[in-house]
């Protein structure tokens, strides 16, 4: 279990959220956690957003969505109250990288993600950030913590997104698969590394949930991501996969 020290609001579709776990507090950069908030709901995966070992806290974003899951935590999470169950920190650290100039490109909750790596790389690279705005989060939410890139550039959708004039050798992004999808496409040629979205019901790779097909293989984003090369994955079996298991969720919970 882990304790819920306190919840700030940034807007009114996302929260901050502090934990009291000494696991997670262990997190290294771009790593996240599974959460199952009650007994019954399924469990989300989250990025931890910041760790702090000597207090034993781990931060991360929630974001109200359309999904049964984030909605209920997002409406009940409170101080004081135990999470009924947290398995982490998981997935592979993002590899440090020196000299490079750095893209990163986030929507949504995808941001915390990119927060946790980009701390991790500023002292050795160059690193800005462009955020796609949405109904839900919006770059004036994030502000207290945008200020450690050296470039801020705002778009109102993954549609108008394009090339600003400077040339990066590296591409990170989080928060959408078809953000990532489009990513690869207007930096044909580029490396651009993206955080997988797919269920994740574990962090071991037992429940085969998250697998996707990645450069003609089957890949475990829980084990061997979240952070992949955006240009070896399957976007479209990953989203015939995704709709599938959301059909069979919304089965479970009826029945």
């Amino acid at each position: 279990m882990a304790e819920v020290l306190e919840v700030l609001d940034l807007s009114k579709s996302l929260k901050l959220v502090t934990l009291k776990s000494l696991y997670l507090s262990k997190a290294k950069p771009g790593q996240f956690f599974v959460m199952q908030y009650k007994e019954k709901p399924e469990r989300l995966a989250l990025f931890i957003m910041e760790a702090d070992q000597q207090k034993n806290t781990a931060k991360f974003l929630i974001q109200r969505t359309d999904d049964i899951v984030s909605m209920e935590v997002f409406d009940n999470i409170k101080p004081g109250e135990r999470i009924h169950y947290v398995e982490g920190p998981a997935g592979k650290q993002f590899p440090l990288v020196e000299g490079k100039n750095i893209l990163f490109v986030g929507i949504n909750w995808g941001f915390a993600g990119l927060y946790s790596v980009a701390k991790h790389l500023k002292s050795k690279n160059h690193i800005d950030l462009a955020f796609i705005n949405s109904d839900s989060v919006n770059i004036e939410d994030l502000k207290g913590f945008t200020d450690i890139f050296e470039n801020v550039y705002e778009y109102s959708s993954i549609d108008t997104f394009g090339p600003n004039g400077k040339s990066y050798d590296l591409i990170v992004s989080a928060g959408s698969n078809d953000l990532a999808k489009e990513l690869v496409n207007i930096y044909e040629g580029k490396e651009v590394i993206s955080a997988v979205i797919t269920r994740m019901l574990c962090t071991v790779g037992l429940c085969l949930a998250c697998r996707i097909q990645y450069d003609g293989k089957l890949k475990l984003p829980c084990v061997e991501g979240p952070w992949l090369d955006a240009s070896k994955i399957d976007f479209e079996d990953l989203n015939r996969r995704h709709l599938i298991l959301k059909e069979v969720l919304v089965r479970s919970r009826k029945s």
